[in-house]
């Protein structure tokens, strides 16, 4: 059912998302037995919508912002009507609204109507003013490809930090902390003494278990070898406000992408440190690169562990020096 405010009409936008908080509601109590991974965000989404629609003072624009999130969620699951009823609505509350309308576009070429789809992407692309990166959510960030992202690590000394118990009881936060850039990995935890705090730019497979998407960063790189699932990926991680820039597509699979650095030799889908690590040492433009806990087991395949090694300069506890 499309939803449309016409002049003179009564309705109004709270009445618009009343609608849509009852047809989620009635969504949620058909759900049975416990929800697929994709369901459980959806429904998690749901409950914010809820919440920000029935506080004591409800902000339009929160609310706003929750309705596209159960949308992209609602694609994501599957659930293709619930996801066009909230484009829908979302396009007549605020015509204007880029991420409305490329929602609709994605609810549309989901539902297999891509004539209409191209249509509401054409209006998308109108309302931002640039095809580039539409495939990225609006307000996550501003889009970056590799010339934008070597121009940010340029002539700056950094250093890529994997995850774990060692890393955590080293002692070397303030050594990590006193470099340029910090690059941190997937679910990444930090504490001042053991790992530093800082983190500048911010990797994550598409098949990480956690979201990853929280912590404010300035730059997030999602790394993943297919298109939609890289799409789907950046529509659960990317948080508004989260990150100043998000690596584009040209970003998201360096080591086998032929356009970059175009070695097929490696894993399908290369582990993210070793991607993270591979793609620096490819640019070649910073002073100095160091990765703290990789030869650690279980940081990497054998392979991967096996280039690294071959590829490091100096070697000190667990830090290894390629620059």
């Amino acid at each position: 059912m499309k939803v449309r405010l016409r002049p003179g009409s009564v309705a109004r936008a709270e009445d618009l998302v009343t609608a849509c908080v009852r047809e989620c509601a009635g969504y949620l109590a058909a759900l049975g037995g416990t929800p697929a991974r994709e369901r459980t965000e959806l429904v998690a989404a749901i409950g914010t919508l809820v919440a920000e629609h029935t506080t004591f003072e409800p902000s339009a624009d929160r609310s706003f912002d929750a309705l596209l999130a159960v949308g992209r969620h609602a694609v994501d699951a599957g659930e293709i009507r619930l996801a066009r009823r909230l484009a829908d609505t979302g396009v007549a509350l605020r015509p204007g609204s880029g991420g409305a309308w490329r929602l609709r576009a994605e609810a549309l070429e989901a539902d297999g109507r891509e004539e209409d789809a191209m249509h509401a992407q054409g209006r998308f692309e109108t309302l931002t003013g640039s095809r580039l990166d539409h495939e990225l959510p609006l307000d996550c960030g501003d889009p970056v490809d590799v010339a934008a992202f070597t121009r940010q690590i340029a002539g700056r000394s950094l250093c890529v930090v994997a995850n774990g118990e060692a890393v955590a009881a080293s002692g070397l936060g303030a050594e990590i902390d006193g470099y340029d850039l910090v690059v941190r990995l997937d679910s990444f935890q930090t504490h001042r003494e053991g790992t530093g705090e800082r983190v500048d730019i911010h990797a994550v497979s598409y098949r990480s278990g956690g979201r990853g998407g929280g912590r404010g960063v300035g730059t997030r790189l999602v790394f993943g070898e297919q298109p939609a699932p890289w799409r789907s990926a950046i529509r659960r991680r990317l948080v508004p406000g989260a990150q100043s820039h998000v690596g584009d597509r040209t970003l998201s699979r360096p080591v086998r992408d032929p356009a970059l650095i175009g070695e097929v030799r490696w894993a399908t889908d290369p582990s993210t440190g070793f991607a993270m690590a591979r793609l620096l040492d490819h640019l070649d433009v910073s002073p100095r690169i160091d990765l703290f806990g990789f030869a650690l087991p279980g940081q990497l395949r054998a392979e991967e562990r096996q280039w690294i090694l071959g590829h490091t300069r100096h070697r000190e506890g667990i830090r290894l020096s390629l620059r």
